[in-house]
C-alpha cells in the first residue's frame, strides 16, 4: 500500500481495507478478529481494550492482513496518545518509559473450574462414604450369617446325635 498521510490510525485501517474492497466481516473470517474489536480500532476507541498488550496484538494482526507497516501504526498512535518517543535510545531510556501492565485473572476459573472442582470432590466424597457403609454393611451381614450357620450346625449336629442316640436304643 503506498504510504499516504493518514491523520489518525483509524482512517489510515479504513482507508486501507477499502482500497482492499473487503467488509469487516471479510477481515473477520481472515484474521478471526471480531467485528466489534475491528470496530474498536477504526473508530480509535482504543480505552475498550483490557491493556495495551492487547491493543497492539490486534493491531499488528490487522496491520499485516491489510499490508501496512505496523510500526508507522504505534509511531502514528504514540503520537496520537502524546508519548511519541525518538526511536530507541539506550536500554536505561526504554526502561524508564516501560509500564508494568497487570492482566486480568480469568474469570473461568473463578465461575467455572472452581465450582466444578468443589462437586467433584462433594461426588467422591458421598461415593467413599456409601461404600465404606456397604462394606461395612456386608461385614456385619456375613457375622451374622456365621453365627447363625455355627448355631444351627450345632443345633442339627445336637439333633442329630440326639435322634441317633435314640435310634440306637429302640432297636
Amino acid at each position: 500500500m503506498p504510504n499516504l498521510p493518514f491523520n489518525s490510525i483509524g482512517e489510515m485501517l479504513r482507508r486501507a481495507r477499502e482500497q482492499k474492497r473487503c467488509s469487516l466481516d471479510d477481515v473477520n473470517r481472515h484474521t478471526k478478529i471480531s467485528v466489534p474489536v475491528l470496530q474498536a480500532l477504526e473508530q480509535e476507541d482504543f480505552d475498550s481494550f483490557e491493556s495495551d498488550t492487547y491493543l497492539r496484538g490486534f493491531l499488528k494482526n490487522y496491520a499485516a492482513f491489510l499490508d501496512v507497516d505496523f510500526e508507522v501504526l504505534m509511531t502514528t498512535l504514540e503520537r496520537q496518545r502524546g508519548r511519541a518517543h525518538s526511536g530507541k535510545g539506550t536500554l536505561w531510556d526504554i526502561e524508564e518509559t516501560m509500564t508494568e501492565e497487570k492482566l486480568k485473572s480469568p474469570r473461568i476459573i473463578s465461575r467455572i473450574v472452581l465450582p466444578a472442582l468443589v462437586l467433584v470432590i462433594l461426588v467422591l466424597s458421598l461415593l467413599q462414604i456409601r461404600s465404606c457403609r456397604e462394606i461395612r454393611s456386608l461385614k456385619s451381614g456375613r457375622s451374622q450369617i456365621q453365627s447363625l450357620d455355627r448355631n444351627e450346625g450345632g443345633a442339627e449336629t445336637r439333633l442329630f446325635s440326639h435322634r441317633s442316640s435314640g435310634s440306637n436304643g429302640n432297636l
